[in-house]
């Protein structure tokens, strides 16, 4: 909301100073008259202060711009999280089939030392 204030300032700054540089254009005293101008206005925001407000305009769009890849980034990193855990499974599934596997190690490993006469 900041942002929308200070850009109607810049513009109703740039629209006077517009109408005082073409007026200076023609007399040929472009910083006199711009000077004229914030002097007998002192309620509006000077030149110096537009430049600053536009160089905060950019710096808060940078930022926003950041802040958005940086969220792009990690909803990517979420989704390939999300997938490898799907195709994982959960954990009660993951658990029933390492019980299987072990089981049927163990029953393999009976065998074997059956076979070979050896007590465990």
């Amino acid at each position: 909301m900041g942002s929308v204030a200070i850009g109607a300032l810049a513009a109703l700054i740039g629209v006077l100073s517009g109408q005082g540089m073409a007026a200076a254009i023609r007399g040929g005293k472009l910083s006199k008259r711009i000077d004229l101008l914030e002097s007998s206005l002192p309620e509006l925001i000077t030149r110096v202060e537009v430049q600053a407000a536009f160089q905060q305009v950019a710096q808060v769009e940078a930022q926003r711009i950041a802040v958005e890849q940086q969220q792009q980034t990690m909803q990517a990193r979420r989704a390939r999280q999300v997938q490898a855990f799907g195709e994982m499974g959960d954990a009660a599934s993951m658990n029933g089939k390492i019980n299987e596997q072990l089981a049927s190690l163990t029953d393999r490993m009976n065998q074997l030392n059956a076979q070979y006469g050896i007590k465990g």
